[in-house]
């Protein structure tokens, strides 16, 4: 049976619609062939990633040594207050704080650059009642929480075969001008869910975090986050926000489909941005700094959707007025 994919076989047909039909057996065929390739490019790449478990977990926690840090910054911040304050002079002396802010001060440089050698005691130390490393809740915690981990970085590493195993699939049943869509559309679609994971990673979940945080009272609720819920939690939240990062390509894909216009969007504003206020709250942990943080860009995309679908709207109206005239 020929390879539909391949380019050297679709030259050989003058018109694409003469082109072999495939039954369904060859069908699976196809579809096992790819999906062994794609399996084998993931296994490769996890065989890659599985020897660099410090760094890639260390990639991992970055979220949340950002807003430990910040943390830690504010808590520093506190004791040189009660310092400034007298609270540490005199019969009465805080002699526990002062301790603390002198060893904050000694060491500060070398725990914000995350190079002091004995992190695990910075929460005797240093007064800072939020723990620098994660917990493992029990023996299988750390090493299931990598392994979904590497799995993840695989995927990432091996996306481009896996993505041309599917296209591949996929593209031996389209027609060129359909192919040509897909070649215009994907490059903003991979771009923003970049930005979206971007988003998620480097802002949403630090700030969330610290937010969380925030909220406990040290003298009722300690901190503890344990490695496993911490990266459900980060895979949760950045790939939410890379899907809702498609939003102005879903509105352009309604409006080039027929179902939902410019106009339309337009018109009911106030419809999408409740939806998108409820689909913030669904997408993230229940805690408003989340929500607003989700749905402040999805605010900002729809913007920019509804410019797309104004300029798509005009491009389809030029041209179609030329085959008006043609019909007259």
């Amino acid at each position: 049976m020929p390879t539909l994919d391949d380019p050297a076989v679709r030259a050989l047909y003058a018109d694409e619609r003469e082109l072999p039909r495939m039954s369904f057996g060859d069908h699976l065929d196809e579809l096992r062939s790819r999906l062994i390739r794609a399996l084998l490019a993931v296994g490769a790449a996890i065989a890659l990633v599985m020897p660099w478990k410090t760094e890639v977990q260390e990639i991992i926690l970055h979220p949340y040594r950002v807003q430990w840090r910040l943390g830690f910054l504010d808590w520093i911040a506190q004791l040189e207050a009660k310092e400034a304050a007298g609270r540490f002079a005199g019969d009465t002396a805080d002699r526990l704080g002062r301790d603390y802010l002198a060893f904050c001060r000694a060491h500060r440089d070398s725990i914000l650059a995350g190079d002091f050698e004995y992190p695990q005691t910075l929460v005797q130390n240093t007064g800072y009642g939020v723990p620098y490393e994660m917990y493992a809740l029990n023996g299988l915690d750390d090493m299931m929480a990598y392994m979904f981990a590497a799995f993840v970085f695989a995927l990432v590493l091996a996306a481009p075969v896996v993505l041309w195993q599917v296209w591949a699939f996929v593209a031996a049943g389209l027609y060129p001008q359909e192919r040509r869509v897909f070649y215009r559309f994907f490059p903003f679609m991979a771009g923003l869910m970049a930005a979206g994971v971007w988003f998620g990673y480097r802002i949403a979940l630090p700030y969330s975090l610290g937010f969380l945080i925030k909220m406990m009272n040290p003298g009722q609720v300690g901190a503890m986050f344990s490695i496993g819920q911490f990266l459900n939690l980060e895979f949760a939240l950045t790939g939410a926000m890379g899907l809702v990062f498609q939003l102005p390509l879903v509105m352009l894909a309604l409006q080039r489909v027929g179902l939902v216009s410019h106009q339309a969007w337009r018109r009911h504003w106030r419809v999408t941005v409740l939806l998108i206020f409820i689909a913030a709250a669904v997408f993230t942990p229940p805690e408003p700094v989340s929500m607003l943080l989700m749905a402040t860009p999805m605010l900002l995309l729809y913007g920019l959707g509804l410019v797309l679908t104004r300029l798509g709207g005009s491009a389809a109206s030029s041209a179609a007025a030329p085959s008006a005239e043609v019909g007259r």
